[in-house]
């Protein structure tokens, strides 16, 4: 019960804890989209995009930028301006360059390289080209050669800014920093959910939301690498693969959330398709390390397999709403549909118009990890306000047990057969009188608040209830133990009613009495104890559990202490059998208690 108390309170401090988080991703989360204040008015930053000269191959002509040439993959274009008459030390230029190789020259001489290293996996990740422009560089002529490995991303230039280079970091900066905080709040949200089912997980409420954390955590590791953020500590291939890699991963974790929360509903399908989506994922790394098309080049499979895996979680929560599967909420499948046309909007603008991945994605999960969340710490609140009433129904339990166990009219016949045995038989009333007291002292025991106690405890106080019972009833009471093994625990007060039964409403209702046994013994996943009489025996379709002495209390105390449960069956006539199963798991969990 302490262990209870214990877990309330520390859920009640998670709890706080998640939700102050929760309050202050939501106020970051405004703070990066609300209006803020112009404390620059004189801004040293502008566009340089018009009259650029190019040339490639046999091409030549001017462009306005941002532009896309249809230059041939591998491909060195060739743009050139002269640059203002005036530069300041400290000026620049920025542009942002996606998979392209970039060289910068002025009047010949090269003064910026990307990449200036060989990179891991010689991949070429896009990234934002600060370039840094001395006074001595005014009026003369800048060249920018790219080019790139891809024939998709071969000919694409961005728009070209130039000013004081401090500035240039800032707004830059500034500029990609909502939709990075959007991105990294969708994996903060995701890791959240995934501590909580780590935390939880005893209480086995968080099944499903392991797998919807990671799902979270993936898609926000892609769109941070897809925000378009400076990075400064993290380098260009890493951030350029883990892009990649999480958008390849993730309809794997997809999948198995959708297997854990509705094997019942999608499971065989489910588990074809992750495989099939595994083979995939496997060839696609495969093709990567062995020199073949990359991650970008298979950047269309990776989208396909996204698309698929992300129609067919529509069309299982569709089902499973049709169906009213329970735990299923309809705000969940809102939110689903959604995100589905969210994505489905995101792509088609990347393939049509080249536009990278933006808002409309990353508020729509924002919005599901938000939900998600919510939903997470409210079956924390209801699992805490369950453990309350579970401890007052153990309390009340282990009161109403102790009481119907110790009734009147047994002190009374008890007490009456120890004063005749003084008189006829004083060893035998010495022997009762302790048997007496072990069974007062094992039932005033369960009010010390002890959740488990060694069976072999339980085994004395049973045989001290049935020795006072052998001399009341004689030879028309027989018992018979088979107890192979005795070395776990068990809630105090579990068998010894059960034993009482067998012999007050079994053998008692019988003229010549019976027989009962009692058995224990081990099995794989946990420990039997069998109760078993050849009494009167009973109709079972008609049982009330409240006329037999603390059945309903025992079975409660048995599922919730022990995580274990208590099967009974019966036949007018013929007797009964009441088989106690305690798991192997609830006693490692008393262990470490």
């Amino acid at each position: 019960m302490n262990e209870i108390k214990a877990t309330d309170g520390l859920i009640e401090k998670r709890i706080s804890e998640m939700a102050a988080v929760l309050i202050a991703v939501a106020f970051f989360c405004m703070s990066m989209f609300s209006q803020r204040q112009n404390l620059i008015s004189d801004s040293n930053v502008a566009g340089y995009n018009s009259g650029w000269e190019y040339s490639y191959g046999e091409k030549t002509g001017s462009v306005d930028l941002p532009a896309e040439l249809s230059a041939p993959k591998d491909t060195v274009i060739i743009l050139k301006k002269t640059l203002p008459e005036r530069l300041s030390d400290s000026a620049g230029i920025v542009f942002r360059t996606r998979l392209q190789r970039v060289r910068i020259y002025i009047e010949g001489e090269m003064i910026y390289q990307y990449p200036s290293q060989k990179l891991i996996g010689d991949a070429v990740p896009s990234t934002w080209n600060f370039v840094k422009l001395s006074e001595e560089a005014a009026g003369k002529q800048i060249e920018i050669r790219l080019e790139s490995p891809y024939s998709e991303f071969a000919g694409k230039i961005e728009e070209i800014r130039i000013g004081n280079y401090n500035e240039l970091i800032s707004d830059t900066v500034a500029d990609q920093l909502p939709a990075f905080m959007l991105s990294l709040s969708i994996g903060i949200l995701g890791a959240l959910v995934l501590l909580l089912s780590i935390l939880y997980q005893k209480y086995q409420m968080y099944g499903y939301q392991r797998m919807l954390g990671l799902v979270l955590i993936f898609l926000s590791l892609w769109l941070c690498g897809e925000s378009r953020m400076v990075f400064r500590r993290t380098g260009l291939e890493i951030w350029h693969y883990i892009t990649f890699v999480s958008l390849l991963m993730y309809p794997l974790f997809l999948l198995s959330y959708l297997y854990a929360r509705w094997r019942e509903v999608c499971g065989k399908v489910t588990r074809v398709l992750f495989y099939v989506c595994g083979a995939v994922e496997i060839l696609c790394l495969i093709s990567q390390a062995a020199g073949g098309p990359d991650l970008v080049e298979l950047l269309p499979v990776s989208h396909a397999l996204s698309g698929m895996i992300l129609a067919y979680t529509v069309f299982i929560y569709i089902r499973v709403a049709v169906q009213g599967v329970g735990g299923f909420a309809r705000s969940e499948l809102a939110c689903i549909l959604l995100i589905f046309a969210a994505g489905i909007a995101e792509l088609v603008r990347f393939y049509l118009t080249d536009s990278l991945i933006g808002i409309y994605i990353r508020s729509a999960l924002l919005i599901y990890a938000l939900g998600l969340l919510f939903r997470c710490i409210d079956m924390l609140y209801r699992k805490l306000k369950e453990n309350r009433e579970l401890e007052q129904e153990l309390k009340r339990s282990r009161a109403e047990l102790m009481t119907s166990q110790i009734k009147p009219h047994f002190i009374y016949n008890t007490l009456n057969s120890i004063r005749t045995l003084i008189r006829i038989d004083p060893d035998t009333a010495y022997q009762t009188v302790y048997d007496f007291s072990t069974y007062i002292r094992s039932n005033l025991d369960v009010l010390s608040g002890r959740d488990m106690v060694p069976f072999t405890d339980e085994l004395r106080h049973i045989k001290a209830y049935l020795n006072i019972e052998k001399i009341r009833f004689g030879d028309r009471l027989n018992v018979e133990t088979e107890i192979e093994t005795s070395t776990f625990c068990v809630p105090p007060l579990s068998i010894q009613p059960i034993v009482e039964n067998a012999v007050k409403h079994g053998i008692c209702k019988k003229v010549n009495g019976g027989t009962v046994k009692i058995r224990s013994f081990e099995k794989e996943s946990g420990y039997i104890v069998v109760v078993e009489d050849d009494g009167a025996g009973f109709d079972t379709a008609e049982l009330e559990e409240n006329s037999h002495i603390g059945i309903q209390s025992i079975r409660l105390r048995v599922g919730t202490i022990a995580g274990g449960n208590l099967e009974i069956q019966s036949e007018p006539g013929k007797g009964t059998k009441v088989e106690v199963f305690f798991p192997k798991k609830g006693q490692a969990i008393q262990e470490k208690r």
